[in-house]
């Protein structure tokens, strides 16, 4: 394998002659092995991109058959900068790209399976004070949101808002109430676990963090505004009564922000007002449920 100035290289076709079979091996070592030089690890990552661009089907029997992308997962975090920008570049591109056709079920299941890993990398790296991480990863969560429309890639996003710290939960919403935009009121109506994803939320506003109350009314008017009241109002038929009595709740309270303190207090004073603070959200009595109407 060449090792030119890999990280000016530009991405050029694969040569007529190359043995796959034998690159393939090459490229299993390499990220096999934890203690491979960094730069041999950009290299195998650029040999992915070039077969990306170049030759689909040799590249998915690389990354899905062979399955390469679970070792280049791994390789997001890396302490070195270029080697992870590189993988964010390389997924970038396959989440701009096209879905693969419903008939190859092995390459679906297998990209499902590349994003649902990738998504909780991605958030995390959101947060990180790496500048060009952070966007880089946040191009990536864009692409999957516009052009992975699979039901699996808004759930992933919803049950890790539930489990994550407050601020990994602002991007998953965030992400979420654009990809239910993205996925449109027929996807929604023709789902067979809507139920799932109404779990999520339920949950997400039992487990009483601040926001959550905003977030969970948020998600619910969105997915409304896309299916309408009527198809929406069918799809809550089939969840539990307890789940129904929540979602009510939801959209019938009231958010009100407690004022923020602008002057100088008594400490006792100080100690009530923060106790109060604490709570970031007042709930209103919710109405008597009547019939099957969410709004």
């Amino acid at each position: 394998m060449k090792n030119p100035n890999i990280l000016n290289e530009s991405l050029k076709p694969m040569e007529e002659q190359t043995d796959y079979i034998s690159l393939m091996q090459k490229l299993k070592e390499i990220l096999n092995n934890k203690n491979s030089d960094w730069t041999l690890q950009v290299l195998v990552i650029n040999y992915l991109r070039r077969m990306y661009k170049f030759e689909k089907k040799i590249f998915s029997q690389f990354f899905y058959g062979a399955k390469l992308y679970q070792k280049i997962i791994e390789l997001i975090d890396s302490v070195r900068s270029s080697l992870s920008k590189n993988v964010l570049t390389l997924l970038l591109e396959i989440f701009s790209g096209k879905l693969p056709p419903e008939e190859d079920k092995s390459n679906t299941t297998s990209l499902i399976a590349l994003i649902k890993t990738t998504i909780p990398h991605l958030i995390s790296n959101i947060n990180t004070n790496k500048s060009f991480i952070k966007n880089e990863s946040k191009m990536c969560l864009e692409a999957l949101v516009k052009n992975m429309k699979y039901y699996e890639v808004l759930l992933t996003l919803m049950q890790f808002m539930t489990t994550q710290k407050s601020n990994d939960a602002e991007i998953c919403v965030e992400f979420s109430l654009k990809m239910i935009n993205n996925l449109g009121k027929e996807f929604f109506v023709k789902n067979t676990q809507f139920g799932e994803l109404m779990k999520c939320v339920v949950f997400f506003y039992e487990s009483q963090k601040n926001g959550n109350l905003k977030n969970c009314k948020d998600l619910l008017k969105c997915f409304i505004e896309v299916m309408g009241k009527e198809d929406f109002d069918k799809k809550m038929e089939k969840c539990s009564k307890k789940e129904k009595e929540n979602i009510k709740i939801i959209l019938e309270s009231k958010i009100v922000e407690i004022q923020k303190r602008t002057a100088p207090t008594s400490s006792l004073h100080f100690r009530k007002e923060m106790k109060e603070r604490k709570k970031s959200f007042v709930l209103s009595k919710p109405n008597k449920i009547k019939g099957n109407s969410y709004i």
